[in-house]
């Protein structure tokens, strides 16, 4: 046995790596311990990455799980942060590996170069960070080994409509988990926190969310959208063509605030098809608005002309309908403002004479009440009028 374990040992040298480990109890209170895992899981029949991110506090064992559809910096900040909200306090350490989304470089002589957007949740938190030594991933072994059995009695096989079912479950398998008797305490891992973990917790200090998640800054087209990785999402268009300001939460929900820091829209995600341009239900709405206006508007055109011009205006407007079509309204907007220089008689009766002459135009009328001076009590002086209008 001894020769064995000299050769083991000596080819952990040989590859950089020692496997000898000593076991570490924390005491309470003291430490919790982060990783997340990768897991390809079934979306409505599609597989999608999803990353599981567990901490567990190392005395009691109790543990919180969420997923995220990215691993950002942000996301595995909120990742630690909901845990800590979920055990209802702090532990004065986290220990961690050395992903780039944490540590950015981590040498052999023990000097760390921390991910500065980490670094500030951690200073603001008041937590230490403890990151394992570089390849040595068993240093957090009370976070690595739990994957094996939320990977065997949740994930296998799981498949789901959305993701929103996931968390679901994932938040049903934590509670399930923290209530069961722990193999190595004879305890349960929520009896044990809740009898000696809890009150040595330190208290969740109050920590402006814009000093840990700062938001980036889009504009919005003069349709009323903004893009994010790729895919257009609707914001009210009293927004367009204004600056506003976008969070992501765990890949999965987009929030739009405006500039002032009021949340003007929310969205899930779009990971399948953000090539297409999604239906604006604002649009819909001002485009039934406007239609209405419009064709209220045209009915009192329609009306004012009638009654200005009686039967000689109803002829004109179907004369109207059949020569220049969708410019009719336009052509009778003109000849309503005639009524500003000429008397409804004078135009009445040139209006008479287009007919006659089937001329259905706003400048044949015009140019009948240039060619005579029509006053209506000089109606005595008529000249009969030409047909020279087209």
């Amino acid at each position: 046995m001894l020769c064995a374990s000299l050769s083991v040992r000596d080819k952990g040298r040989r590859t950089g790596q020692d496997p000898a480990t000593t076991r570490v109890e924390t005491s309470t209170g003291k430490q919790m311990q982060y990783d997340w895992k990768e897991w390809m899981l079934p979306v409505n029949g599609r597989p999608v990455k999803v990353y599981i991110h567990e901490i567990i506090l190392s005395y009691s064992r109790k543990k919180y799980y969420c997923s995220s559809l990215s691993i950002t910096t942000a996301d595995i900040i909120r990742a630690i942060a909901s845990a800590i909200e979920y055990f209802g306090g702090i532990a004065e350490e986290i220990v961690i590996d050395n992903p780039r989304q944490m540590v950015i470089a981590h040498n052999n002589n023990g000097v760390i170069r921390y991910n500065d957007e980490f670094l500030r949740f951690c200073g603001l938190y008041g937590i230490d960070t403890v990151p394992c030594r570089p390849y040595r991933a068993r240093t957090k072994g009370k976070v690595e080994r739990p994957f094996y059995y939320i990977q065997e009695h949740l994930l296998k096989g799981l498949e789901v409509e959305g993701i929103a079912r996931f968390d679901g479950l994932l938040y049903d398998f934590t509670e399930r988990y923290n209530k069961r008797t722990h193999s190595d305490l004879g305890e349960s891992p929520e009896e044990r926190f809740m009898r000696d973990e809890k009150p040595l917790l330190r208290p969740i200090p109050e920590v402006e969310p814009a000093e840990i998640f700062p938001k980036e800054i889009r504009s919005v087209t003069n349709d009323g959208y903004i893009s994010w990785a790729g895919a257009l999402y609707p914001v009210p268009m009293k927004h367009c063509l204004r600056q506003v300001k976008i969070e992501t939460l765990f890949g999965k929900t987009l929030k739009v605030y405006s500039m002032d820091g009021s949340i003007i829209a929310e969205h899930d995600i779009r990971v399948s098809d953000r090539h297409k341009r999604p239906v604006y239900p604002e649009h819909e709405q001002l485009n039934r608005e406007y239609r209405e206006r419009k064709g209220a508007y045209r009915s009192e055109t329609l009306k004012r002309f009638k009654e200005a011009f009686k039967q000689q205006g109803e002829v004109f407007i179907e004369g109207l309908k059949k020569t220049v079509s969708a410019n009719m309204y336009w052509h009778i907007e003109e000849i309503l403002k005639l009524t500003e220089i000429y008397t409804a008689e004078d135009i009445t009766a040139a209006m008479k004479e287009c007919i006659e002459c089937d001329s259905y135009h706003k400048n044949s009328i015009k140019r009948l009440l240039k060619a005579r001076p029509w006053r209506t009590s000089n109606r005595e002086h008529k000249q009969p009028l030409y047909c020279t209008i087209h």
